[in-house]
C-alpha cells in the first residue's frame, strides 16, 4: 500500500512525492489495492481510463485536496478539475472523459468532472462493482452522466453521497441486465442535488425514457436527495428488491417525478413532489401540493442568514418532515440537520453566507492575557457540531505579531478536562452548539510580543474562527501580577497604616475563557452598554439584566409575541437557571430579566443564551453572554 501524490503538472514515476508529484494519467493505470492517492488543485485536461482495482478491504482511493493540505508541488487551493475541455475557450471534440471497464474497490472524493460530450457520456462504468463517488461534481453540457452497465445477478454496492449532476439528458444511465431471478443491485443516491433528470434504470440500450425492455434488477435507493426533473425512471419488475426513495424533494412539474411500469417496484414515502406518478403509490407522509420550501437564494439577497440555494428557508414546511430510516447523519454540507429534526431534500437550515466573526469592537474582537500566562484555554464559535481533534482538514495555528504562523497539534480534550497543550473538545453540541475549547501552546502567551493571533480552520461546513488576544496585564507581568495580589487575610492584619489596596486577583489576571458573544449570525447585548461587553456581578445579589437581541448587522430582532428565555450555565456548561424575559421594546429586541441566587450565590464564570421562539419551526438561539460572578 503506497500513498500517491498527483498534479496537473506531474510527471514523476508513480506514486510520486509532494515535490514531485506524479500525473493522473499515471496513478489511473499503476495504483494498487489499498493505495491512497491525492490529486492537488487544478486542471487535469484529456480523457482518462481506470485501469486497477483494490480488494475487499482495500480500496483505492482518489481524493481530491482542494484546501492544499497536502502541499503537493506548492500549488494553491482550489478545486480539483478533471475535464475534456483541452482549454477554456472551445469545445472539445466529443469523447468520454472517465472509462472504466470491470474495475472495482476504487472511490473518487472532492473531484469536480466536467465534460462537453454530444454524443455520448462523462463516464463509462461497463460492470464495475464496490465503487464509490462522494463530494463530486459531475458536469456534462450536452449529454448523459454516467453510463453504468451491471453484470447479470452482480450487486453494484456502489454510492453516490452528497454528489451534483447536471446533464441536458439524464445524470446516470442503467443498464441492468436480467437474471434468472429478482437481484438488487444496491446503488444508493445520499445528499444528492440533480440539476435536471436523475436516473433511468433500463435493460438493454434501445431502451428509451418512454418505453423499453424491463429488468429484474431492483435496489436503487435516494435518500435526502434534491432532483430539478424526474428522479427515477424504473423500468424494473422486482418487487423482491424495491428501490426506495425517502426524504426528497422532486420537481419536474411538467412531467413524471417517479415512474415505474410495476407496481411496488419503488416505494417512496417522506418526500415532496411536484410531477406525475405512474404505478407507484403515494407515499401516506409524502407532499403532493403545497409551498415547495425550497430558499433559491431569497434569504442572501434580501440579507438575511442564508441556507444554501438548494436549502430549505427558515420556516419552510420541509424542516422536520423526514423519515430517519436509511437518512444520513448530515447534510449535502456536512451540517447536523436543523434542530436534529430530519428534513427533505439534501440541505438543512443553516446560516452558510456569513463568515464566521466575532464582534467588530475592541472589546469584543480581543481578549487581554497577561504576557508569559501558562495553561491558557480558550472558547472558539465554529458552527459545525461534531467536530474532534482528528477530523478531516481541521487545522490551527498562532501567529505572534510579525512572526510567521505556527501550528497548533492538536489532541483530545474534554470540555473541563485539565489543560494540555492542543487539546481540543466540543463544549456541548446541545447547549452551545458550534463551540469549542482549545488549550493555547504556552509558547504563543510568552513575553515579547504585544499580540497573538489564533485561527482555527479547515474542517468541512465551518468557515473558521479568527481571535485576537492581547498580551498585557495593565503593565504588570505575570510575575507581577501575582505579587500585586493581597494574600494577607484582612482580619489578622495588625499593623496600623500598612495596609495596602487589596487588589482582586481575578480582577489583573486572565480568566482562562475567551469572552466569546456570539452564536451564528446573533447576538445578545446587554445593561444597554451597546456592546456584548460580560457582566460583572457580585456574590449573592439579585440583578436585573437588561438585554438586546441583535442580529448580526447589530440592528434588534422584533420579539413581539415571541418567547423569549434567558438559560445561564455553569463553565462545565451544566444548565443552572432558566430565567423568563419581560419585553421592555419589544420591536427592537429589548427585554429584561432578573437573575437570582440560584446563580449569583456561587462565584464563577457563567454564560448566557437568550432564546426566541415563535413556533415549532421558528426559533434563534443568542449568545453565549460571558457573566462573572465575584467574590469581592
Amino acid at each position: 500500500m503506497a500513498t500517491a501524490y498527483v498534479s496537473p503538472a506531474g510527471s514523476a514515476a508513480y506514486p510520486g512525492s509532494v515535490g514531485a508529484p506524479t500525473s493522473l494519467t499515471t496513478a489511473l493505470s499503476s495504483a494498487g489495492a489499498g493505495d491512497i492517492v491525492y490529486l492537488a488543485p487544478g486542471s487535469y485536461r484529456g480523457t482518462f481510463t481506470l485501469g486497477v482495482s483494490g480488494t475487499a478491504g482495500n480500496t483505492i482511493q482518489f481524493i481530491g485536496d482542494p484546501l492544499a493540505s497536502q502541499g503537493i508541488g506548492g500549488i494553491a487551493a482550489g478545486i480539483v478539475r478533471v475535464t475534456n475541455y483541452l482549454n477554456d475557450s472551445a469545445n472539445p471534440t466529443s469523447a468520454t472523459l472517465l472509462t472504466a471497464t470491470s474495475r472495482s474497490y476504487f472511490s473518487f472524493t472532492n473531484v469536480y468532472f466536467e465534460s462537453f460530450n454530444t454524443s455520448t457520456f462523462l463516464a463509462i462504468l461497463t460492470t464495475c462493482a464496490n465503487w464509490s463517488f462522494e463530494k463530486c461534481t459531475f458536469i456534462n453540457v450536452r449529454s448523459i452522466g454516467l453510463n453504468v452497465t451491471t453484470s447479470a445477478g452482480v450487486a453494484l454496492n456502489a454510492s453516490f453521497t452528497k454528489c451534483t449532476f447536471s446533464s441536458s439528458v439524464t445524470s446516470v444511465a442503467l443498464y441492468c441486465a436480467n437474471h434468472s431471478s429478482a437481484y438488487s443491485l444496491n446503488l444508493n443516491f445520499i445528499d444528492c442535488v440533480c440539476m435536471g433528470s436523475s436516473a433511468q434504470q433500463l435493460n438493454t440500450l434501445s431502451a428509451t425514457s418512454t418505453g423499453g425492455s424491463q429488468t429484474n434488477a431492483g435496489g436503487i435507493n435516494y435518500f435526502n436527495c434534491l432532483c430539478y426533473g424526474f428522479m427515477i425512471q424504473n423500468y424494473s419488475t422486482n418487487t423482491t428488491h424495491p428501490s426506495y426513495v425517502y426524504n426528497c424533494v422532486i420537481l419536474n412539474t411538467a412531467g413524471f417525478a417517479l415512474l415505474t411500469q410495476t407496481s411496488g417496484s419503488l416505494i417512496e414515502n417522506y418526500n415532496v413532489v411536484f410531477g406525475s406518478t405512474n404505478a407507484v403509490t403515494a407515499g401516506a407522509n409524502s407532499f403532493y401540493a403545497g409551498a415547495i420550501g425550497l430558499d433559491y437564494g431569497h434569504s442572501a439577497i434580501v440579507g438575511l442568514p442564508a441556507p444554501s440555494v438548494n436549502g430549505p428557508y427558515l420556516g419552510s414546511r420541509l424542516l422536520g418532515a423526514g423519515t430517519a430510516s436509511g437518512a444520513p447523519a448530515t447534510d449535502a454540507d456536512g451540517v447536523a440537520w436543523y434542530q436534529s429534526l430530519l428534513g427533505m431534500g439534501a440541505y438543512t437550515y443553516a446560516a452558510r453566507n456569513n463568515v464566521i466573526a466575532f464582534p467588530l469592537t475592541p472589546t469584543q474582537t480581543t481578549i487581554t492575557v497577561a504576557p508569559a500566562s501558562t495553561s491558557q484555554s480558550i472558547e472558539l464559535y465554529l458552527g459545525a457540531t461534531g467536530l474532534t481533534f482528528a477530523t478531516s482538514g481541521l487545522a490551527a495555528y498562532y501567529v505572534r505579531n510579525q512572526a510567521a504562523p505556527v501550528a497548533i497539534t492538536l489532541v483530545t480534550q474534554t470540555a473541563t478536562g485539565a489543560w494540555t497543550s492542543g487539546g481540543f473538545a466540543e463544549i456541548s453540541s446541545s447547549l452551545v452548539p458550534g463551540v469549542y475549547r482549545l488549550d493555547v501552546p504556552n509558547a504563543a502567551f510568552a513575553a515579547g510580543a504585544s499580540d497573538v493571533t489564533i485561527v482555527v480552520r479547515g474542517a468541512s461546513g465551518t468557515n473558521g474562527a479568527v481571535l485576537t488576544v492581547t498580551l498585557s496585564s495593565g503593565g504588570l507581568t505575570a510575575a507581577q501580577t501575582a505579587a500585586a495580589v493581597w494574600d494577607e487575610a484582612r482580619a489578622s492584619h495588625t499593623t496600623a497604616g500598612t495596609f495596602g489596596q487589596y487588589v482582586n486577583a481575578e480582577l489583573v489576571t486572565p480568566v482562562t475563557s475567551a469572552a466569546l458573544v456570539r452564536m451564528g449570525p446573533f447576538e445578545v447585548r446587554a445593561d444597554g452598554l451597546g456592546a456584548s461587553d460580560p457582566l460583572d456581578i457580585q456574590k449573592g445579589a439579585q440583578h436585573g439584566i437588561d438585554i438586546q437581541c441583535v442580529d448580526n448587522n447589530g440592528a434588534g430582532i422584533d420579539i413581539t409575541s415571541a418567547t423569549v428565555t434567558a438559560k445561564v450555565y455553569n463553565s462545565g456548561a451544566t444548565l443552572v437557571d432558566t430565567y423568563s424575559c419581560t419585553a421592555t421594546y419589544a420591536a427592537d429586541g429589548r427585554a429584561q430579566f432578573t437573575i437570582d441566587t440560584t446563580v449569583t450565590n456561587t462565584p464563577g464564570t457563567y454564560t448566557a443564551t437568550i432564546t426566541r421562539t415563535t413556533g415549532a419551526s421558528d426559533t434563534q438561539v443568542f449568545g453565549p453572554l460571558r457573566i462573572y460572578v465575584r467574590d469581592i
